[in-house]
């Protein structure tokens, strides 16, 4: 049976998540996408996003996949929303 982490880099992964979690721009847009309640609030979580994307994909690549991790929370809470609409 194959565990969650076979064929992740373990330690990749863990300091990507430490690094996020040690900025206070990413939490702070964390906290703004999870606690929106209409879409638009939403979408300006996202717009957020996407310009840290790009800094995070120059100054940190091997780690810029907790940005696309977190446009996609967004994505999915936009989702949830509508459907509650």
């Amino acid at each position: 049976m194959k565990g969650v982490w076979d064929g992740l880099d373990k330690g990749r992964v863990s300091r990507a998540v430490v690094t996020a979690y040690m900025s206070d721009e990413y939490l702070d847009i964390l906290a703004e996408v999870n606690n929106a309640e209409t879409v638009d609030a939403v979408r300006r979580g996202t717009d957020r996003i996407k310009e840290i994307m790009g800094l995070w994909r120059e100054e940190c690549p091997d780690y810029a996949f907790m940005v696309d991790c977190l446009y996609l929370f967004a994505e999915k809470r936009i989702r949830d929303l509508s459907e509650r609409q």
